[in-house]
C-alpha cells in the first residue's frame, strides 16, 4: 500500500469537526458555566500538551462533556450515546464539534476504530466508561472501551474527577440549578499501568477520589465482601497454625501433669510406702492374736501369791 493511500485511510477515519463551531460553542458553554455553576478547574496542566491522550471521566450527568471540553487545554474528542441524537440539530451540532455516536450496550466497532485512529493520530479523547449517567452520583463499574483503546493504542490516560454536576443538573431534571461544579484532572497515567492487573479497578478508584464521589454501593458491598472473607481466611489459617504449634507442647506436657496428679492427697493413699518408712516396720504390723498374747503376758506378771506375802511379812515383823 503506497503513502497516498495511507493518508487516504488515515483522513477516512478522523473525526469530522469545524473548528468555527467548536470554538464559537466552547466561548458560550464557558460563559454560561462560569456565571450559573461558578465552575472552576484544577489541575489542567497535567494534561500532556502533545501526544495521544485518553480523557476518563465520571458520568453524573449531561453537562459532563461540555465541563471537560471547556477545562481542558487542547480539542477534545468524545463518545457519546446515540440517543443523544435523536433531534436533528443536535445531531447536526454533535457532529460539528466531532462528537463520535456510538452505542453504549454494543459499541459498534467501526466507531471504536475511528476513535482508535484519533488517538494514533496523536489527538485527545474523552470517554465516560461507566457508559450512562449514574443515578445517585457514585462512580459505577467501567465496561471494557478504557481496556480496548489503551491495549491498541499504548495511549497515556489521563483522569478527571466532575464534582457538582449531579447536583446541578441529575436525571430527570429539566434544567439544570445553580450548583457549584469543580473539574479535577489527575496525573498522567501510562498504558502499563492501566493495562496491569486491577489497573481499570485502580483507575475508578482514581476518577472516583478527584469527583470526591462513592463507588457505586454494588461495587462497595462487593469489594467489603471480598475483603472480610480475606480476613476471615487468614483468621483460620493463623489459627490453624497456631493450634499446629502448640501441639507437641501438650503432648510433652502430658506426662508432667500425670505425675502432679499422682501427688495429689486422694491419690497418695493408694502408693506404696518407701522401704525404711516405719509405716511398713514389723513393729506396728499386729495381728488380733499377737495382741491378745501381750496382754495375757502382762497380766501374769503383775499377779501376786497371797500366801507368799502373807509369809514375807510375817518373817519381816519378827
Amino acid at each position: 500500500m503506497s503513502g497516498a493511500d495511507k493518508d487516504k485511510l488515515v483522513r477516512i477515519q478522523t473525526v469530522r469537526r469545524s473548528a468555527f463551531w467548536w470554538a464559537v460553542s466552547r466561548f458560550l458553554v464557558l460563559v454560561f458555566s462560569k456565571v450559573w455553576f461558578r465552575i472552576r478547574c484544577e489541575g489542567a496542566d497535567k494534561l500532556p500538551k502533545d501526544g495521544s491522550v485518553l480523557l476518563v471521566a465520571n458520568h453524573a450527568s449531561y453537562l459532563d462533556p461540555g465541563m471537560v471540553g471547556i477545562t481542558a487545554t487542547r480539542w477534545v474528542g468524545f463518545l457519546a450515546q446515540a440517543g443523544l441524537a435523536s433531534l436533528a440539530p443536535c445531531r447536526w451540532w454533535l457532529s460539528q464539534v466531532g462528537v463520535t455516536l456510538i452505542d453504549r450496550d454494543a459499541p459498534s466497532k467501526q466507531a471504536m476504530r475511528l476513535i482508535s485512529d484519533c488517538l494514533k493520530n496523536g489527538e485527545v479523547v474523552g470517554i465516560f466508561p461507566e457508559g450512562t449517567r449514574s443515578k445517585d452520583g457514585s462512580v459505577d463499574e467501567f465496561k471494557g472501551g478504557v481496556e480496548f483503546l489503551v491495549r491498541r493504542t499504548k495511549t497515556t490516560v489521563v483522569p478527571i474527577g466532575i464534582d457538582g454536576s449531579f447536583r446541578a443538573f441529575p436525571r430527570g431534571a429539566w434544567f439544570p440549578r445553580p450548583r457549584k461544579i469543580v473539574v479535577r484532572y489527575g496525573e498522567p497515567w501510562t498504558a502499563e499501568q492501566v493495562l496491569a492487573e486491577g489497573g481499570v479497578e485502580a483507575l475508578r478508584q482514581k476518577v472516583a477520589e478527584l469527583a470526591r464521589q462513592p463507588l457505586a454501593k454494588a461495587q462497595a458491598v462487593a469489594s467489603q465482601t471480598v475483603a472480610s472473607q480475606t480476613v476471615a481466611s487468614q483468621t483460620v489459617a493463623s489459627q490453624a497454625a497456631a493450634a499446629a504449634s502448640q501441639a507437641p507442647a501438650a503432648a510433652a506436657q502430658a506426662p508432667a501433669d500425670g505425675a502432679q496428679a499422682e501427688l495429689l492427697p486422694e491419690n497418695r493413699e493408694n502408693l506404696p510406702a518407701p522401704a525404711g518408712d516405719p509405716a511398713n516396720s514389723p513393729v506396728h504390723e499386729s495381728s488380733p492374736d499377737s495382741s491378745a498374747g501381750h496382754e495375757s503376758k502382762g497380766s501374769t506378771t503383775g499377779t501376786v501369791d497371797p500366801s507368799s506375802s502373807t509369809s514375807a511379812s510375817a518373817g519381816g515383823g519378827a
